[in-house]
Order: C-alpha cells, then structure tokens, then sequence
C-alpha cells in the first residue's frame, strides 16, 4: 500500500491537477494506495507521523507538493521513529530484553518506510539537488518534470516503479527534522516575504521578496559554534545546508551533498545594504564563493545563540517564528531513504 499525502495549497494551488494522473497510472497497474489531502499548515508532518505508526510496512510515502510538504512528511517520518526507539526502550527495559527494530517483529523501522518526492511547489529546490546529483547537472535535474501534469505523474511514476531508492542524511534544528536547507535573518525575512508573492510571481517569488526585504533588513548580532569552534559578530546570512539549493534554483551550497554525513554551514558575514544587493546576483550564479565575506564550514553540529527570540527560523521554506535565543542543529547520517 502506497500512501499519498498531497498539499492543495502548494504549487499556487495547482497541485491537486497531478493527482488524478497519478491515481490513473496506479489504477493502471493494479497498486493498491490511499490519499491523504492536507487541511493546514504542519497537518503533513501529523499524517506521516500516523501512517508510520498506523501502518510500518507501507510500501511507501508519496508527498505531492513543494518543499515545505517534504519537510513536514520528513519531520513525522523522524518524529514516528523517534518515538518506537523510545517505546522499544521502555519494553526492553521492562522486559530486559532488547529486539533490534524491523527484527523479529517483521516491522520496517519507521524511517525506512520510502519517500517518494512528486515535486509540485514554486521552486522544487529539494529535487533539484537529489536529481543533480544523479544526473550530474541542473538542467537536467530541472527538465525532468516541467508544467505539464500529466508529463509529471509519468515521470514520476516510472522513478516509482524502477524502486531505485538512496539513503540520505536528514539535519534537525532543535529536534525538528528537514531535508535540505534552514536558515535565519535575512534569508527567513525573505521567505516570509516571498508566501505573500508566490501566487503572483510563481517560481521568481523569492526573488521579488530580496528587493522588499533588504530595505528594512538589519544584521544579526549572533554566536555560533559549529562542531566546538566559535564564531561571535554580526552576520547577514546563516544557512544550513543538507541540499545545494534555495530560492527557487540559487545554489547557496554547492559543495553540500545528501548523502556526506555532513552540515554545510554558509556565513555571510554582516554587510550593508548595497552589498546585500550585489550578492543575491552571484548566489544566483553560484559565485559568491569567492567573496570575502562568505565563508563555508563542513561540521556535524551547529549551535547559534540569538539576541532576539522573535527571530524566524525557516527549513525548507516552512516558518517557526519565536524559535527562542538558541538553536541547535544537528544531522542525522544516513536517517531516511527516498525513491530516486
């Protein structure tokens, strides 16, 4: 049994039209499945949570949305798994017994129940990543699903049914999982921006949000620790990168990979608002590499201490606002499998 989770509000609300070329296809060739349709914001991470619990040998998860939903299903997947450790733990203790997880009892860990990513949002950032790093280039990765709905169920479909499927880390900000960015200040303002624009510019709403957001962008004053080694200042943006990509195609990291047991931690030191607008061009272009004021740090744990509470945390393009005045992050090698 497939489970489908699909987020109506995804996509400029387009999302919903892939679904019916995708239940046909199942129909087709008799694979028994079930759809989920989200009803609010985090109900994605409540439904992946549930079916974990409620059916751990589920052939697989599909999300149908953008990357915010595969945030959400990646959370409850991790949240589901979390929890059976804990129970586990409680019985074998009780018992003083200990049964290794999908052992005896038959039953799949919950996060390795597979996650099949039907990229249907404005920017598609995650699969870009995945793709690229299959194929070897963006254009590729971009040019596997386009605007036609049915086009996409396909190609989707036949990723589904090869049953190809890669193992890849996850990063969690205070307990919290994602799959490919989170980031705070300016970058976070910006997404924040972008949700009020997605309907009317699509793909380029992240973009249109940078010229909005810096006129009234401040620098934060932060500490942050990655891996025990600390850095105190003032910094313009902060991004932990499991993927390579943000924004609707900007390649903030383009060393990170999936699969590194790795975070890849960018700093852009603070700057001023002139700069600000001369470096969204070149992380557009992938060549904010060689500024000085950006620097990139491969670590296994960060921590960051803001001065203000009512700070924005953004992962994957999903807010927590009034995160607190510490997050911690940190990755998970190897935590969940997805269908490639």
């Amino acid at each position: 049994m497939y489970h489908i989770i699909i987020n109506p509000n995804a996509g400029r609300g387009r999302t919903l039209g892939h679904l019916p070329h995708l239940t046909r296809l199942f129909a087709e060739n008799r694979l028994m499945y079930t759809t989920h349709i989200t009803t609010g914001i985090f109900d994605a991470r409540e439904k992946a949570r549930e079916i974990c619990e409620n059916h751990p040998n589920s052939a697989g998860i599909i999300g149908i949305g953008g990357d915010g939903t595969f945030q959400e299903i990646a959370a409850g997947v991790r949240q589901a798994h979390n929890e059976r450790r804990e129970q586990e733990s409680a019985a074998a203790h009780s018992l003083e017994a200990v049964n290794s997880v999908g052992g005896d009892s038959g039953v799949r860990p919950a996060s390795r129940i597979p996650l099949g990513i039907f990229p249907a949002g404005s920017g598609n950032d995650f699969i870009t990543t995945l793709e690229y790093e299959k194929s070897g280039g963006k254009k590729s990765a971009r040019s596997k699903y386009g605007k036609n709905a049915e086009h996409n169920a396909r190609a989707f479909f036949d990723t589904l049914m090869r049953g190809e499927t890669r193992t890849i880390d996850v990063i969690t900000a205070n307990g919290t999982a994602f799959l490919n960015i989170g980031n705070i200040g300016l970058d976070a303002r910006i997404v924040q921006t972008a949700g009020a624009l997605k309907k009317r510019f699509g793909s380029r709403a992240y973009y249109a949000a940078v010229y909005q957001s810096v006129v009234h962008h401040k620098n934060l004053l932060l500490v942050i620790e990655a891996d025990g080694k600390k850095f105190c200042g003032e910094y313009t943006l902060v991004a932990v990168c499991n993927g390579q990509y943000y924004g609707g195609g900007m390649r903030v990291a383009p060393t990170a990979r999936l699969d590194d047991g790795k975070i890849t931690l960018c700093l852009a030191e603070g700057i001023s608002r002139p700069k600000i607008m001369a470096l969204f061009p070149l992380l557009a272009m992938a060549k904010h590499e060689r500024l000085k004021f950006v620097k990139f740090i491969e670590c296994e744990n960060v921590k960051i201490s803001l001065p203000n509470s009512a700070e924005s945390l953004c992962l994957d393009g999903n807010l927590y606002p009034n995160i607190g005045d510490e997050i911690e992050f940190k990755i998970l090698p190897r935590a969940l499998e997805v269908f490639v």
